[in-house]
């Protein structure tokens, strides 16, 4: 659980910094990037949510 905590306060930081990249310098490489970053932070936290309805659902 404190892993997957980790890795999404990290996904969150990354996405801030890539936002205030794009937001200093207007290259639209790092508005891709943090388009790339929010996408896989939302299907992480879909498996993760499966995962954890799963194992509710399997281990009672």
């Amino acid at each position: 659980m404190l892993m997957i905590r980790l890795i999404f306060v990290l996904l969150v930081i990354t996405a801030m910094v890539l936002l205030g990249l794009y937001l200093l310098s207007s290259d639209k490489k790092y508005l891709h990037y943090f388009k790339q970053t929010i996408k896989y932070t939302f299907f992480l936290a879909l498996v993760t949510a499966v995962l954890f309805v799963l194992r509710r659902i399997l281990y009672v």
